[in-house]
């Protein structure tokens, strides 16, 4: 559907005009050239989209209040009705400062930009430190998120409206935040208690996690530590294999599109090979895994 998109996009700019603004692309296309009914319907799909993804973000954020702060450490005792209370206030709190926010943006590129290399990369850092490092707590986790939050948010609300002629790279942006979550994060899991041996011994079990887990491992049974390296090593390889895969299945659907034969043949035989490779690497083992985790 991009793909259709971006070559009506093109066709209108060498039979009518050069749009100027990227932004302004999809909407000139519907406008252009859909019937009133499936304008109507398409529009109705983006906004349902949009608002789907809006929703997750307000009702994850007021979630994360509710449970993980509010009723586990300021009012254990708070009832049904005090914990709505809580969530319509959370949710509308995240929405004014969401709005707040949206005031100092130009374009959606911008927001997109500070979202993903800003704020984005504060809550990754925790978000894969808790696969690989057994060490790594609940009290680091939220230390973690917070640091790179407060980074992002000072940086973009305070830093940069401070100096206008400050212009900061994209990895600046990247680096900030995540150098203050990974701070965050080192420094709230070391000053506080590891999890229970059990609770690691069980995750490591059946999630069979990848990395710094050796502590935890050597209370293992031998042959489960075995079968969860292989497993592993695998899955490594299928990382190598599954990226490409994925790029190739893109471009073979914007080749078709666009009617290029020659290329959508090729890349059709690569996506093949690739997908077979992908099958004996990964697919295969997939059920023997699942029914190893049940039994152990």
């Amino acid at each position: 559907m991009v793909t259709a998109f971006a070559i009506l996009g093109i066709n209108y700019g060498i039979t009518n005009q050069v749009i100027p603004d990227p932004e302004l692309v999809l909407p000139t296309v519907i406008a252009t050239y859909l019937l009133v009914g499936i304008k109507g319907l398409v529009l109705a799909c983006f906004i349902a989209a949009g608002m789907s993804t809006f929703d997750s973000l307000i009702n994850g954020g007021a979630a994360y209040w509710v449970k993980d702060i509010y009723q586990a450490y300021l009012n254990p005792q708070a009832d049904n009705r005090k914990l709505l209370a809580q969530s319509r206030w959370a949710s509308v709190i995240i929405v004014m400062v969401g709005l707040l926010f949206s005031f100092s943006i130009s374009n959606i590129n911008e927001i997109w930009g500070w979202l993903t290399l800003g704020l984005g990369t504060g809550l990754a850092v925790p978000l894969l430190l808790r696969w690989y490092w057994w060490r790594f707590n609940g009290y680091g986790f939220a230390t973690g998120i917070a640091a790179g939050m407060v980074a992002a948010i000072v940086t973009k609300a305070i830093v940069l409206p401070s100096f206008p002629n400050l212009q900061l790279a994209e990895f600046i942006q990247f680096l900030i935040p995540s150098s203050c979550s990974l701070a965050g994060c080192i420094a709230g899991t070391l000053l506080t208690p590891a999890t229970e041996r059990s609770v690691l011994e069980n995750f490591y079990t059946v999630t069979r996690p990848f990395g710094f887990w050796k502590p935890i491992a050597v209370n293992i049974p031998r042959n489960l530590t075995v079968n969860i390296a292989l497993e592993n090593r695998r899955d490594l390889l299928a990382t190598a294999i599954a990226i490409p895969w994925q790029i190739v299945l893109c471009l073979t659907g914007i080749m078709f599109m666009m009617k290029r034969w020659d290329n959508f043949l090729i890349l059709s035989l690569l996506l093949l090979v690739l997908s077979i490779c992908l099958y004996f690497v990964w697919y295969r083992y997939l059920y023997g895994s699942q029914n190893s985790k049940v039994k152990s």
